[in-house]
């Protein structure tokens, strides 16, 4: 059977195979959210209780931290990291309407998790842009 046979992937199947890539290639990673500039859970795994909280906090945290860079004339922002006692939170823009947000454990080295997160935000962007 050839794939010419298979119906294309929707926009969730797309970003749901984003999400379990950037999964697989990070361990260390405790959810991950795709989340719309009106803070809506566009896609997440693995699935936490708190999603839909995350992922309103997230665009909140974004757009405060757009203005602040916008007064600081600091350029376009790139990534937000916010370092708590347990866990650490990695927003990034993935798209004009749309964010990519990694909670991982205090301890995780992020450089391995930044690399994977600007790859999987090129391929969301691609979807939604």
């Amino acid at each position: 059977m050839t794939n010419k046979n298979l119906p294309p992937k929707d926009n969730k199947q797309l970003l749901q195979e984003i999400l379990d890539e950037l999964l697989a290639h990070n361990a260390d990673i405790i959810s991950v959210l795709v989340v719309s500039d009106e803070g809506l859970n566009v896609a997440s795994g693995p699935p936490q209780k708190n999603d839909d909280s995350i992922a309103v906090t997230a665009s909140d945290l974004m757009d405060t931290a757009t203005e602040f860079c916008t007064r600081l004339e600091q350029g376009r922002l790139s990534r937000v990291i916010l370092e708590g006692e347990q866990r650490t939170t990695i927003v990034v823009n993935a798209g004009k309407h749309t964010v990519l947000a990694v909670l991982v454990p205090v301890n995780t080295k992020l450089g391995l998790v930044t690399l994977s997160m600007r790859h999987a935000a090129e391929k969301i962007a691609a979807i939604f842009d």
